[in-house]
């Protein structure tokens, strides 16, 4: 058989679709795992500056109300936002490896890491309100 020859067949075998399916696969399922990060981290810091806010109403009705829980609330807004932090680190870093070994184009959606910088911003802006101690 000649190279020419040889090219024909080659061209006329179906491809192996395994490798791409299984690419996309993995990209969903890192999509998925950063939502659930993301839904995680959200529990956590609305969680954090709902005590926060509650107690420091609380605080300015009557004296003798603790720090303790405004610390609690800074400390679950600050655990939920480093949580998304690292979740979207390891979501960036996954897809690179993924587009390294041939991950289609176009299987790739911004919905995900969008929302998740979305609410990255607004974490911050909860930490930032709980800890200078303004009220909404």
């Amino acid at each position: 058989m000649t190279k020419e020859t040889e090219t024909a067949v080659d061209a006329h075998k179906p491809r192996d679709l395994r490798i791409p399916a299984a690419l996309v696969r993995t990209a969903l399922s890192s999509e998925q795992t950063l939502m659930s990060w993301v839904r995680t981290s959200l529990s956590l810091f609305t969680f954090g500056f709902s005590i926060a806010q509650f107690f420091q109403y609380l605080a300015r009705q009557s004296e003798g109300i603790s720090e303790n829980p405004r610390r609690l609330g800074i400390a679950l807004i600050v655990v939920g936002v480093l949580t998304l932090i690292v979740a979207i680190i390891e979501h960036v870093q996954r897809i690179r490896r993924l587009e390294e070994e041939g991950l289609p184009a176009d299987s790739k959606s911004f919905l995900p890491l969008g929302s998740a910088a979305a609410l990255l911003v607004m974490g911050l802006t909860a930490l930032v309100t709980v800890f200078l101690g303004w009220q909404l």
